[in-house]
């Protein structure tokens, strides 16, 4: 079920205006409710609590009362208290209407509007969770602050952003309409500049929909009325959990970028000079091409011409080279597929060209400002070929070298084979005595990185000393691993747990000494595959005790002073087990970046073997680029360049 309202009056704001709500996925009544009222320049969401305690009354109750009275008043308040004024009344309206009849006892709402003053000036209210946004230059940003109890915790600094996303009370609300006779309504004057565009939303949209598709639809560029559904649908896509209404406001658009003239006016004028390109390429000669032989002349250059046409069309269209780089790579790759080779390629990538320019320069004798943007666009699109073309010629490189590393080694093994063999006793005097290769691979999986626990690395630096932390310091230690351990959530954190409690241990030792953190630290990470998968759960783990550590000190009850000295206890034992931790990861990795040197070693041989094989290849081609016939065809005299 879904409500849109759309419109705009010039006598009071050309602005373009949309709205639109739905019932979601999960519930059966629709407690949002909406205004989309340009007479007045009146815009608002309202989303309605109380459920069986008549939510949606309450949304349609403050709804009406703030038309009404934005409607008598709009020409004798200024916007700020006319706005301010009817959002009052309307929490005065809800709570009256609850208190007559006992079944609507308790029922709120929130309230998000938007008074507009004229096109480019607009007042913004609000009392709880429903919101405002603008997006600006591609760049969506929050003008409204949620007012639930979680929000005002952190604007007083007693949580962090972190914790209050994960706070069992994060949607409950501190302030809304008909809990209580007033409220309090946040105001914003804001002026628009051209391309805004600003969003009134119920929490049915951002909490099943992330911040980035939101700003991507609101970018698109499309109707208000189509971003006004599609948001919807986008959270439905999200779950739907909730009814979900939107209202899009849109101010006047800017003057078009160099861009946008290209993707509109630039794409129209190529298009529609396409035949005068087929004709170009006809004319220099496109069918002759060897990549096109065999084929009738029309047909070559439907293939060909008419394709790169199109593809020169649809990058224009969208400011992207992608259907350029593809044509490229397709004409190119299925030609030296089958042993085409490069003079083709880079005649006919020629031919194109020079037939893209004329048409371009046909263009800028009708439109030079036209042709000149257009100039610039379609070089950028013969570059991008030019670089797909340097791709393919990479590759080909690439396979040359790894034939050549492969010819290498095998001459290599041959010529060490073959002194072997003839060395005899006398030469197996003068040998070195070496490990065999399994040895250097330790025997297992053949030289494959394998997963292995640590080693003891670190002896005890001394004993154990007796603790001399002060009673109070212990007691506020102790407070504060309880408190952490508390906020940790049921299932997952036994890791965690654990951290805590080595933290505890090690703080509360009080000697300093770091035997007691590597001690902690083998028992955390027992046995562990030395990869991301296997260290990196272990890290996660560390960094959150290290969060829920540091914000618990500050909820212990005891002196400044105290809690200080506890701060810097827990955080120093903390560091040690990071310290140990990290000692014993390296310890692990040893013998794997031992391989990896040994690698390294051999990849440094190798490419001094390939250095010398392409000096080899470079004489060769010299040599034989000389006896090369000269009357014989240029086709079948081949072509020494890359």
């Amino acid at each position: 079920m879904s409500t849109r309202q759309t419109g705009a009056v010039p006598t009071v704001t050309p602005l373009r205006i949309a709205g639109d709500t739905h019932v979601g996925k999960v519930r059966e009544n629709n407690e949002d409710s909406l205004v989309v009222d340009p007479a007045i320049g009146l815009l608002a969401v309202f989303d309605g609590m109380g459920g069986a305690n008549a939510g949606d009354i309450a949304s349609q109750t403050a709804r009406d009362f703030v038309r009404t009275f934005v409607t008598a008043r709009r020409g004798t308040l200024a916007p700020k208290p006319l706005l301010e004024g009817a959002i009052l009344g309307a929490c005065a309206a809800v709570y009256e209407a609850g208190m007559r009849q006992k079944e609507l006892h308790g029922m709120g709402t929130t309230a998000v509007a938007c008074l507009v003053v004229d096109s480019k000036h607009v007042v913004i209210g609000h009392v709880g969770d429903s919101r405002a946004y603008l997006l600006r230059g591609g760049r969506l940003q929050a003008l409204t602050k949620d007012h639930t109890i979680v929000e005002e915790l952190v604007q007083r600094g007693l949580l962090n952003a972190e914790e209050a996303e994960r706070h069992p009370y994060k949607n409950i609300l501190s302030r809304n309409l008909g809990s209580r006779p007033d409220t309090r309504v946040d105001l914003l004057e804001l002026t628009l500049e051209a391309g805004d565009r600003l969003l009134l939303c119920s929490d049915g949209l951002y909490g099943y929909a992330s911040a980035e598709a939101i700003q991507y639809i609101l970018g698109s560029g499309d109707a208000p009325e189509h971003v006004a559904r599609d948001l919807i649908e986008l959270a439905l896509r999200g779950g739907g959990g909730d009814n979900v209404t939107t209202i899009i406001v849109e101010a006047a658009a800017p003057a078009r970028t160099s861009t946008q003239v290209v993707r509109t006016s630039g794409a129209t004028a190529w298009w529609q000079m396409r035949g005068r390109f087929m004709q170009a390429a006809k004319e220099r000669g496109l069918a002759g091409n060897p990549i096109v032989r065999g084929l009738p002349p029309d047909e070559a250059l439907e293939l060909v011409g008419s394709s790169l046409c199109q593809a020169v069309f649809h990058d224009l269209e969208k400011s992207t080279g992608v259907n350029v780089w593809t044509f490229a790579q397709n004409l190119a790759g299925g030609w030296f597929e089958q042993g085409g080779d490069w003079g083709s390629v880079r005649g006919m990538i020629d031919i194109l060209g020079m037939s893209a320019r004329t048409v371009v320069e046909e263009i800028r004798v009708q439109d030079a400002s036209l042709g000149f943007l257009l100039d610039v666009a379609v070089s950028r699109a013969l570059v991008v070929a030019e670089l797909a073309l340097g791709g393919l010629l990479a590759e080909r490189l690439r396979k040359m070298d790894t034939d050549l590393i492969e010819i290498s080694t095998a001459l290599h093994e041959t010529l060490d084979g073959g002194m072997t063999a003839g060395s005899g006793a006398a030469g197996r005097r003068g040998e070195i005595d070496a490990p065999a290769a399994s040895d250097s691979q330790d025997g297992e999986g053949g030289g494959q990185f394998v997963d292995r626990a640590t080693i003891p690395f670190m002896r005890l630096e001394r004993a154990v000393t007796s603790s001399d932390v002060s009673v109070d310091l212990l007691d506020a230690i102790k407070k504060t691993i309880t408190i952490a351990s508390a906020r940790l959530p049921p299932r997952g954190s036994d890791l965690v747990k654990q951290i805590l409690g080595s933290v505890e241990s090690i703080a509360t030792e009080g000697s300093g000494n770091f035997a007691t953190a590597v001690l902690a630290a083998r028992e955390l990470y027992g046995t562990r595959s030395v990869d991301e998968s296997g260290v990196m759960p272990l890290f996660d783990a560390l960094e959150q005790a290290r969060v829920l550590v540091a914000s618990s000190v500050q909820q212990i009850q005891t002196t400044d002073a105290n809690r200080a000295r506890c701060l810097r206890a827990v955080s120093s034992a903390h560091q040690r087990l990071v310290g140990a931790t990290t000692g014993l990861v390296l310890e692990a990795v040893a013998p794997i970046s031992e391989k990896l040197r040994e690698a390294q070693a051999v990849t440094s041989e190798l490419r001094s073997q390939v250095a010398t094989a392409e000096r080899r290849r470079a004489d060769l081609e010299r040599r034989f680029a000389t006896t090369i016939d000269p009357s014989a065809p240029w086709g079948s005299r081949g072509s020494t360049e890359w």
